[in-house]
């Protein structure tokens, strides 16, 4: 894995390089289709580079996530004439006259960060295989669990005695809690898979719909949601956003003391063209030894009998919200509640 491609415009510079790299790597030819060929490393000159700028950021586009470095050679006099290309395509840069342990030492590093890039995409398609295998092997033998455990209420419950009605029962109990966390670890494991393409999001709407989605725990909690008006325009994913708000909305109902009205407020306000959502809530805290780990998968910090839960939900919060250039925290003390805070790009 150390192809190279040279694009310089001057033919005796070009043949002068190539002699002298071949030695140590393989040369692709500088065809009329080169970008297209295989390499693992392209040196570009200012002039190439400004014809076909943007053919080298469709092929880099193309290998995502995989790493594919392009490298600029400049003269000191014309640097400034290409930093308009510096870095979103460009990811090293050097100045002519060229000294050739350099450019080999600079050549070096980008290969490894390549083949690491390689390998770790290999790593994560072999991860992934793997999971999909496990949990399709999981849900097989739950169905069936499922199944003989209602076929049995059904066919038998009259004759069951109550110890009999309590095992189906916890079995039942316990099946859903599997099918729940299989359909949690599935869902974690696909966010962020899709190309993300942020928007102008209406916060209010926003809100609304997730309001809707808990609106089963805000009745049977007898809940007191309220919403602190105007709310902004931020940029952001709306189906990310959503599902983060939804997962605190849902913690800000759930994580209560026994015999307390869950109450929540939702509120923005934007500071330098951020946003900051907050959503606040009376419930148990969270000391502050544990808040730098609260953002961990499977973290449970409460006893899962009194919260019952499989610890992914603020871990999914965090990975939407960074997967959308944003920042999630908390402020919280035990026994005084809990302010969650998301901050996001406001619309521009």
């Amino acid at each position: 894995m150390n192809r190279i491609l040279l694009l310089l415009e001057n033919k005796k510079n070009r043949d002068l390089l190539a002699a002298w790299l071949s030695m140590h790597y393989e040369m692709v030819a500088d065809a009329e289709h080169a970008l297209e060929q295989p390499f693992d490393v392209c040196i570009v000159d200012g002039p190439t580079l400004d014809r076909v700028w943007q053919q080298v950021q469709a092929r880099k586009e193309r290998e995502q996530p995989v790493f594919l470095p392009f490298v600029l050679i400049t003269s000191l006099s014309t640097v400034d004439m290409v930093t308009r290309y510096l870095w979103q395509t460009v990811d090293e840069l050097i100045c002519l006259p060229i000294e050739k342990v350099e450019l080999q030492a600079r050549v070096e590093v980008l290969l490894r960060a390549r083949r690491l890039s390689v390998e770790l995409k290999l790593r994560t398609e072999d991860l992934e295989s793997f999971f999909h295998a496990l949990t399709h092997d999981l849900r097989s033998p739950l169905r069936a669990i499922t199944g003989f455990a209602e076929a049995l209420v059904e066919d038998e419950g009259a004759r069951l005695s109550e110890r009999g009605k309590h095992y189906v029962e916890t079995i039942q109990r316990a099946s859903g809690q599997m099918q729940e966390l299989i359909d949690a670890l599935v869902g974690f494991a696909r966010l962020g898979r899709e190309d993300l393409q942020l928007q102008q999001v209406e916060l209010q709407a926003v809100i609304e719909k997730c309001l809707r989605d808990v609106q089963e725990d805000i009745q049977a909690r007898q809940a007191r949601v309220s919403i602190t008006s105007p709310l902004p325009v931020v940029r952001a994913q709306p189906v990310l956003l959503k599902m983060a708000l939804t997962n605190l909305l849902s913690n800000a109902l759930k994580f209560v003391a026994r015999g307390v009205r869950p109450e929540a407020t939702i509120c923005a306000a934007v500071v330098q063209e951020v946003s900051r959502i907050q959503i606040q809530d009376n419930g148990i805290g969270i000391d502050l030894r544990n808040q730098a780990h609260l953002f961990t998968p499977f973290e449970q910090l409460h006893g899962a009998e009194e919260y019952p839960g499989i610890g992914l939900g603020l871990a999914t919060v965090r990975k939407a919200v960074e997967m959308m250039g944003g920042r999630v925290g908390v402020v919280s003390v035990p026994g005084q509640g809990s302010n969650f805070w998301i901050e996001l790009p406001t619309s521009r």
